[in-house]
């Protein structure tokens, strides 16, 4: 290959990656040494090279808004071509839905954490409300986005405003990620599925589209309806972070996705 690493290497790195991923969300103790080591072995390349191009790795994990190994800090300095490999090795794997093993090891630590112990309602109750603020969105975005909304979800249209959260469309990078071109109002259930890439808005078209995995719930009333849309064309959801967000949404281009 002109980029110096064959399908085969990278290919061994996305799948080395994904078991440390996996093996970090159930707790389960690996040395990432030893992997880099056992690579290096099998392809006759330097360990560190094949440290790197697993930092390459975390940033593209990164950019989806999942989370990466610890230790692996993201590098953004990876070739196109290279890129666009590893991304098709990456979408073209068996789905394990590592956000759902996220989801999973966030309740198993929340248990442990006796999040609602009877012995401590106060606390509980603190909890559950700083989690509902950190959910609903930072304080002006939110507000922001319920003036350009008309305080209605976008999707579903419920005015009521106790349910309404404020979405990024490309996930939160600090301030300048709080621009309402960038944001949703969402009721809050549909705001969880457009976290998990569960729903998806066409750019251009601005209809609302399902992953099959919803294709037998309530929620198929919503799909191919279009996204309601602000007054002001200022507050209108970017087209980029759109396709961004589309673009995460990998059963939009299988055959079997609902969008065909």
């Amino acid at each position: 290959m002109s980029d110096g690493w064959s399908d085969q290497e990278l290919a061994a790195s996305v799948e080395a990656y994904r078991d440390m991923l996996e093996k970090q969300l159930s707790a389960t103790p690996f040395v990432k040494a030893h992997i880099y080591r056992g690579l290096a072995k099998r392809f006759g390349r330097d360990e560190g090279a094949f440290e790197r191009r697993m930092q390459n790795i975390s940033a593209i994990y990164e950019a989806r808004g999942l989370r990466w190994v610890k230790g692996l800090k993201p590098q953004k300095n990876i070739g196109t071509a290279i890129k666009a490999r590893l991304i098709d090795m990456i979408d073209s794997q068996p789905n394990i839905s590592l956000v759902d093993k996220e989801l999973a090891t966030a309740v198993t630590q929340a248990e442990q954490e006796h999040a609602f112990d009877p012995k401590s309602i106060e606390d509980a109750r603190n909890r559950v409300l700083a989690s509902i603020v950190r959910r609903r969105g930072q304080a002006a975005f939110r507000q922001k986005l319920l003036v350009a909304y008309g305080e209605r979800c976008a999707v579903t249209g419920c005015d009521l405003v106790q349910v309404l959260e404020a979405a990024h469309i490309h996930p939160y990078r600090g301030e300048q990620t709080n621009a309402v071109s960038n944001g949703l109002l969402l009721r809050a259930d549909l705001h969880t599925l457009f976290d998990l890439y569960l729903i998806a808005i066409v750019p251009g078209s601005r209809l609302i589209r399902l992953a099959p995995a919803l294709s037998q719930s309530d929620y198929t009333r919503y799909e191919g309806m279009p996204l309601n849309t602000p007054a002001s064309p200022l507050a209108m959801a970017s087209n980029e972070a759109l396709q961004w967000h589309a673009d995460q949404c990998t059963w939009l281009k299988s055959p079997t996705g609902s969008s065909g």
